[in-house]
C-alpha cells in the first residue's frame, strides 16, 4: 500500500471532524473541540505556570482562551496545516496572551463567554507532579501533553478489564508497564494462581494494548497518518527523558 493510500484511509477523528466542520456552523464541530478542549487543557495550564503566571492566574487565562476558542470567528479559522491539535493550542494560547496584555486588566479574563467549564480542581498538583524543576514552558506543556495521553490510555486499559471482569489482573499487572524487569514474575505468578510464563504473555499483552490505546488518544488530536507517526515518536521521546 501507497503511503498516499494510507493516508486517504486515515479514519475521521475529533480533531479532523472540527477541520472540516469548521467552514460552517456546525454542532459536531463545537461538540468535537469542546470535548478536546476539556481533555487537552492541563498543558496550556503547565505552559502558564512555567511562564511565571500563578495558579489563579493560569487557570483563568486557560478558562479565557479555550471560550474564545469555541466563539464563531476562532473556529472559522482553523485550517487542515494547522494538522496538530497541540500545536495549534499553543499558538492560540501566545497569541491570547498579547491580545491579554493589550486590554491591560480593563475586562475581566473571558468577560462573559466562559461557556466551557473545566475540572480544574487538581490542575496544581497534577502540574507538581508532571512537571520537572527547571523545565522551560515549552517542555513542560510538551511533557504535561505526553503525560495526558499516557493518563487516558491507561484509563482506558483499566476501564476495558473491570468491564470482562479483570481487574485483579489488571491492577496486579499494572506496575509491569512501566518496567521490562521479569525479575518479580514469581512473586506475581503466586499472587495471581497463574504460570510465570502466563505472566509473561499477560504483560507482553497489556503492553500491545496499551500502545494501542495511546495511539488512539493521540490519533484524535492528528489530521493525518504523517502527523500520527510524528507525534508517537514525539511522545515516547518525551516520556523516555
Amino acid at each position: 500500500m501507497s503511503a498516499t493510500d494510507r493516508h486517504a484511509e486515515f479514519p475521521a477523528t475529533k480533531w479532523s471532524v472540527v477541520q472540516r466542520a469548521a467552514a460552517v456552523s456546525s454542532q459536531t464541530s463545537r461538540a468535537a473541540l469542546e470535548d478536546l478542549c476539556r481533555t487537552y487543557w492541563p498543558p496550556l495550564y503547565a505552559f502558564l505556570r512555567r511562564s511565571g503566571h500563578d495558579p489563579a492566574e493560569a487557570k483563568d487565562l486557560v478558562q479565557g482562551y479555550l471560550a474564545r476558542l469555541l466563539a464563531r470567528d476562532d473556529l472559522a479559522a482553523v485550517a487542515p496545516s494547522k494538522g496538530r491539535f497541540r500545536s495549534y493550542l499553543l499558538a492560540g494560547l501566545r497569541n491570547h496572551l498579547v491580545s491579554e496584555r493589550r486590554k491591560e486588566g480593563a475586562q475581566k479574563r473571558g468577560g462573559d463567554s466562559l461557556v466551557l467549564s473545566l475540572d480544574t480542581e487538581n490542575a496544581e498538583s497534577l502540574y507538581n507532579a508532571a512537571v520537572a524543576a527547571g523545565e522551560g514552558p515549552d517542555l513542560a506543556f510538551d511533557r504535561r501533553w505526553a503525560e495526558t495521553i499516557l493518563d487516558r490510555a491507561l484509563d482506558a486499559l483499566r476501564l476495558e478489564h473491570l468491564a470482562r471482569g479483570k481487574s485483579r489482573l489488571y491492577e496486579t499487572l499494572k506496575g509491569c508497564l512501566a518496567q521490562h524487569s521479569a525479575d518479580h514474575y514469581d512473586t506475581l505468578s503466586e499472587t495471581l494462581g497463574m504460570t510465570r510464563g502466563a505472566i509473561a504473555v499477560a504483560v507482553h499483552r497489556l503492553r500491545l494494548r496499551l500502545r494501542e490505546l495511546v495511539r488512539a488518544e493521540v490519533a484524535q488530536t492528528v489530521g493525518s497518518a504523517s502527523d500520527l507517526e510524528e507525534e508517537m515518536r514525539n511522545l515516547f521521546t518525551i516520556l523516555s527523558q
